[in-house]
């Protein structure tokens, strides 16, 4: 049985402009979600021009501790400056359950039992 998934948004701040050192032009900033399974998504490619939120997307990720990786890229796939990440747990937790860990049977008289079984009676 999978773990219901929790939709999230990433969202990167980016800041004001500055001239790359390799002296390619900016292409994209790649962005890796790693959630609690430990298993990376592939990288998202964010261009300033994403719908409805500029440098934003939706996904989906397990409950439980994760992280994110933001790298700007250049239009050769070279990473500018270096790699940020922002960890994370997601707003959702796995379904719980009480498990049973003992059983006690207590003897008791004749009349202990006729005058519990009819307090049940009386709930139902």
């Amino acid at each position: 049985m999978s773990a219901t998934l929790i939709p999230i948004i990433v969202a990167i701040a980016v800041g004001p402009a500055t001239n790359t050192p390799s002296g390619a032009a900016f292409a994209s900033t790649s962005v890796v979600v790693t959630d609690s399974s430990g298993v990376a998504q592939p990288a998202v490619l964010l261009t300033g021009k994403e719908t409805p939120t500029p440098w934003a997307f939706s996904t989906s990720v397990n409950p439980g501790a994760g992280s994110v990786v933001a790298t700007a890229l250049d239009v050769n796939g070279v990473a500018l400056g270096q790699p940020i990440t922002q960890t994370f747990t997601e707003a959702g937790s796995p379904p719980q359950f009480f498990p049973p860990t003992g059983i006690t049977v207590t003897p008791v008289s004749a009349a202990q039992a006729a005058a519990s079984s009819l307090a049940m009676a009386k709930k139902a």
